[in-house]
């Protein structure tokens, strides 16, 4: 798995034994856990907004924000799924013109990028990790 989605998916505080995966972030707090700069975050979001349930978080996340020159926050799914926009970008060879082809794989693929798609990879992430940590015990108790 990507580092960013190990970021994305851990618990920020996780001594805390809060969780705070849902609460919404910054466009700045996006961008570090996606290791990109704010100029490739407003590109891919330009994209994402092709995906329905992307689009509809922005609005809602719009409407909290009073001041509409201010940037809205932003929700875990929102980094997901920039970060697999990314992953699309990362894929394509230099040299080419990578936007429309994103642009169609997004129209195509709409389906990968839902928030039941983003669930169920949240979900089998925490399995992974409560596996390993499980492991990791029975080891230190040898």
């Amino acid at each position: 798995m990507q580092e960013w989605k190990s970021k994305l998916f851990e618990s920020p505080n996780p001594e805390l034994e809060l969780n705070l995966l849902g609460l919404p972030l910054s466009i700045a707090e996006g961008t570090r856990i996606l290791g990109i700069c704010y100029r490739t975050w407003k590109r891919w979001n330009e994209l994402a907004m092709d995906v329905p349930e992307y689009k509809q978080q922005h609005i809602q996340m719009l409407s909290i924000v009073s001041n509409a020159s201010a940037n809205p926050p932003i929700l875990r799914y929102q980094v997901w799924v920039i970060g697999k926009i990314g992953e699309i970008y990362s894929q394509l060879p230099n040299g080419i013109p990578k936007k429309w082809i994103a642009q169609e794989y997004l129209r195509t693929k709409v389906d990968e990028f839902t928030q039941e798609q983003y669930q169920k990879e949240q979900s089998n992430f925490e399995s992974k990790k409560y596996i390993e940590s499980q492991y990791i015990k029975s080891q230190s108790n040898n």
